[in-house]
């Protein structure tokens, strides 16, 4: 019984770790078609995770996102550009205490239920990565899309794993679709 327990709320703790979420806002009255060129701008990275807070990682995030627009088909340049890519990561770690209570399984036609005992407070712990992607205009500054994808992972190391893809991940949603 105390197996079925543990499995149980390690079921309930793996759904805090499988959550990441996804955004994309862009300006409605961008023609993103004139869009043709980019350059890398600014990498922010905040986050006390030596993981993430190095400039390794912030240059192969920026090689993702790099890839990601170039297969789009934009032109990387550094002589008047039509946008600038930004990007930040801001990066938390967090300890929970789970208090897992006593489960009653239900029995059959006629049956008692079997109830299992709970395994008593569990300490959860977990990283969170939230990666943002501001594209802005050369001329007048005007952010005219923004990604933003948030992650949580059972440690730093796996979040510094992980960015790159969803960078890539967020991008594929550039340019956006128009509206029909």
């Amino acid at each position: 019984m105390r197996h079925t327990a543990l499995i149980v709320s390690l079921f309930l703790c793996s759904a805090i770790l499988s959550a990441d979420d996804r955004h994309v806002e862009f300006d409605t009255h961008t023609d993103f078609s004139k869009i043709k060129t980019f350059t890398i701008h600014q990498a922010t990275i905040d986050s006390q995770r030596p993981e993430l807070n190095n400039s390794l990682f912030a240059a192969r995030l920026g090689d993702a996102i790099r890839d990601a627009l170039k297969s789009k088909g934009m032109k990387e340049t550094e002589d008047n550009p039509d946008i600038f890519v930004d990007y930040t990561v801001a990066g938390k770690d967090y300890s929970i205490v789970q208090n897992n209570p006593d489960v009653q399984i239900p029995g059959g036609l006629g049956q008692r239920g079997t109830l299992i005992r709970g395994s008593g407070p569990q300490s959860v712990r977990f990283s969170e990565g939230t990666l943002l992607i501001d594209l802005t205009t050369r001329e007048g500054g005007r952010l005219v899309w923004r990604g933003v994808y948030t992650e949580q992972e059972s440690n730093g190391s796996k979040l510094a794993q992980k960015l790159p893809a969803d960078a890539k991940s967020i991008v594929s949603e550039y340019p956006p679709k128009p509206k029909k």
